[in-house]
C-alpha cells in the first residue's frame, strides 16, 4: 500500500472512529447537555494547548499556557451557563475584563519586562480566537431545532474538507499561491465549495422529506453552503499560517491521520460563529 493510500486510510478510520463519539456529545439531549459542554472543553482546550505550544517562541516570548487554559475552561462553562441556565450576558464581558487583569498581573510578578506585551497578547487572543469561537457549538445546541442544524452544520464541514481533499489529490493541477498553504489547488477549493453546497442543499431536503421541517429555500441552502466552504477554508488557511510562523507542518498529533486537534476543527472557528448568528438573526428561538 502506496504511502498516500495509507495516509487517506487512516484518515478515514480515524473519522469513523471519532465521528459517532463527537456526534453523540453534540445530539443528545440527555444529562443536561454536559455531553455538548465536555465536548467543547475537550475540544477547544487541545486546540488552544496545541496553539500555545506553536506560539511559544523562547523563555521570553512564550504564552500563560496553565492560566490560560484555566481560563478556557472557565469561560465554557460560562457559556454553558450563559445558554442553559440564563446567565447574564454581562458575566461574559466580566470574564474578560478579570482574566486580562490576572494575566497582566501574572506578567508583572513572574516574567521579565522584555516579552510582555507578546505572552499577554497570544494568552488572550487564543481564549478569544478558539475558546470563544468553538464555545458557539453550546449555544448553537440551545437553540430549537438545534441537532439537525449540527448534523447540517457537520456534514457541510466534513464534505467540504472531503471534497477538498480528493479533488485536490485528483484533479489538483492549479496552485492557488496561497502563502500560508502553497500546496492547495483551485481545483481542491472547488472541489470542497461545490461539496459543501450539494451537502447543505440534500441535508436539508432530508429534514423536508423526512422530519417535516423546512429550515432553509433552496437558493438560501446553496447561499449558506457556499459561505461556510468559504470560512471554513478560511480557517484553515489562518491555522496554517501560525503554524507555518512558529515551523510547525501540523499542530499535533493526537488523531492519526488529521494531525492535532486544530487541525482537525480549524474549519469550525469561522463557520459556527457564523452559522449561529445567522440562525439568529433569522429568528430562531
Amino acid at each position: 500500500m502506496s504511502g498516500l493510500n495509507r495516509e487517506t486510510l487512516i484518515r478515514i478510520l480515524s473519522a469513523l472512529i471519532a465521528l459517532p463519539v463527537l456526534a453523540y456529545a453534540l445530539i443528545t439531549d440527555s444529562f443536561l447537555f454536559i455531553p455538548t459542554l465536555i465536548a467543547s472543553i475537550i475540544i477547544s482546550l487541545i486546540t488552544l494547548y496545541e496553539y500555545y505550544m506553536i506560539s511559544s517562541k523562547d523563555e521570553s516570548n512564550r504564552p500563560f499556557v496553565i492560566t490560560g487554559l484555566i481560563g478556557g475552561l472557565i469561560l465554557n462553562i460560562i457559556i454553558y451557563f450563559y445558554a442553559f441556565r440564563n446567565l447574564d450576558a454581562k458575566v461574559i464581558i466580566g470574564f474578560f475584563v478579570l482574566v486580562t487583569a490576572v494575566f497582566l498581573v501574572q506578567q508583572l510578578l513572574t516574567r521579565p519586562l522584555k516579552g510582555g506585551i507578546y505572552s499577554l497578547a497570544v494568552t488572550l487572543f487564543g481564549i478569544m480566537y478558539i475558546v470563544l469561537s468553538m464555545s458557539h457549538i453550546i449555544l448553537l445546541k440551545s437553540l430549537k431545532d438545534a441537532n439537525f442544524y449540527i448534523v447540517i452544520l457537520i456534514a457541510v464541514i466534513m464534505l467540504n474538507d472531503t471534497g477538498a481533499y480528493f479533488g485536490g489529490m485528483l484533479f489538483g493541477k492549479t496552485k492557488a499561491g496561497f502563502e500560508a498553504s502553497p500546496n492547495k489547488s483551485w481545483e481542491g477549493y472547488f472541489s470542497g465549495l461545490l461539496f459543501s453546497i450539494i451537502a447543505f442543499m440534500l441535508a436539508n431536503q432530508v429534514c423536508i422529506s423526512f422530519f417535516s421541517k423546512e429550515f432553509f429555500t433552496l437558493i438560501e441552502s446553496a447561499i449558506l453552503g457556499m459561505v461556510l466552504s468559504v470560512l471554513a477554508n478560511i480557517g484553515d488557511l489562518i491555522e496554517s499560517a501560525i503554524k507555518r510562523d512558529g515551523g510547525f507542518k501540523d499542530s499535533g498529533t493526537i488523531i492519526p491521520g488529521h494531525g492535532g486537534m486544530w487541525d482537525a476543527f480549524d474549519a469550525t472557528i469561522f463557520s459556527l460563529p457564523f452559522f449561529y448568528y445567522y440562525l439568529v438573526l433569522k429568528g430562531i428561538p
